[in-house]
């Protein structure tokens, strides 16, 4: 496990750390204010002053171990000119990539593109209280390609596979290049001052079980292998979502220091099967954060307490805290997270 990761756990006194993601969102009253101010949402995203409000605002609400600087996966597709956009109620569109005819675009200079997240941060560690950790990071190439090739969110993500299958050299070309890109924006926030960076695999379980090792695993080592190369050692927490057993080799070969495991995943397995030098990070359905009825809820946030009690484990969702969840509910958890014992 990195060092700092280790430390990290012990400068908390072996209490278990909590955070969540998606904190900083729609569920929270003022973030609407905040987020009138810009014009659109790749504008919000470029506007430092107000990425830095809209980090800091969980902190205002909940008593978490880390702020999560807001972004969004989508700025690396937006650097590379995939013309970006978020549409109201139907979500992110881009303009789709044509396997074997798209251009992949390689010499981008992230750094120039995304100076305003450096900026934020660079504010953020200066404004955030010293015992709160800033996390940054990026969404993971197969994700980003899924969005890429499809131009929107899919069930299926037709389009994307067909090119793995049957474009498959353009396909890994795109790998490769967002594998760079990915690790250039990780490397931006390493070195403004976050101090976990985190990979979002969101689309994962779309990989053809064949093709997991080249599409997750291994652009995961190669991004991590850049950054140490870079001389840069902040631990790194990777989401590979609804991986399934996938997540075994993951644990082993993707060199993250943690595994974020999504509600699907039995912990008792993950103990069993996962690689015991990595922390754990998880696994509480968000979707119980909604719920006006709390019993269900306290049992399963001690049952996740239970099982991990003897292991690294960050407490946090599944994967991120919904629009319409319940703050008394999300306040209810940590309270049991900080009392438990």
């Amino acid at each position: 496990m990195n060092d700092t990761l280790t430390d990290f756990f012990k400068d908390r006194n072996e209490k278990t750390p909590v955070w969540f993601l998606r904190q900083a969102g729609r569920h929270i009253p003022e973030y609407f204010k905040i987020r009138e101010q810009a014009n659109n949402f790749i504008d919000f995203c470029l506007n430092s002053k107000l990425v830095v409000q809209s980090t800091k605002l969980p902190l205002k609400y909940y008593d978490l171990d880390a702020a999560i600087v807001f972004s969004d996966i989508l700025m690396i597709p937006w650097a590379m000119d995939r013309n970006v956009r978020f549409i109201k109620g139907i979500g992110p569109q881009l303009e789709p990539m044509i396997p074997n005819e798209t251009k992949i675009l390689k010499n981008i200079n992230i750094s120039n593109k995304l100076e305003p997240l450096k900026n934020s941060i660079l504010t953020l560690k200066k404004e955030l209280p010293k015992s709160k950790s800033l996390i940054g990071f990026a969404g993971a190439p197969w994700t980003l390609a899924c969005y890429m090739i499809e131009g929107q969110s899919s069930k299926d993500f037709i389009n994307t596979r067909k090119a793995l299958w049957n474009s498959n050299k353009w396909f890994m070309e795109l790998l490769d290049t967002l594998c760079i890109h990915v690790a250039n924006k990780l490397e931006i926030q390493a070195n403004a001052g976050a101090d976990i960076l985190m990979l979002f695999d969101s689309w994962s379980h779309m990989i053809p079980n064949n093709f997991f090792q080249e599409c997750a695993i291994n652009p995961t080592a190669r991004i991590i292998n850049i950054l140490k190369s870079k001389y840069i050692h902040k631990p790194i927490i990777g989401l590979p979502f609804k991986a399934g057993a996938s997540l075994i080799n993951y644990s082993y070969e993707s060199n993250v220091d943690c595994i974020a495991l999504d509600w699907t995943v039995n912990l008792n397995w993950a103990k069993k099967n996962l690689n015991p030098s990595v922390a754990i990070q998880g696994n509480l359905d968000p979707i119980s954060l909604i719920s006006l009825k709390t019993d269900h809820l306290e049992k399963n946030v001690l049952s996740i307490l239970d099982i991990m009690k003897d292991n690294k484990f960050i407490f946090s969702v599944g994967h991120g805290l919904t629009p319409d969840c319940k703050i008394k509910n999300v306040r209810k958890v940590i309270d049991i997270v900080r009392n438990y014992q």
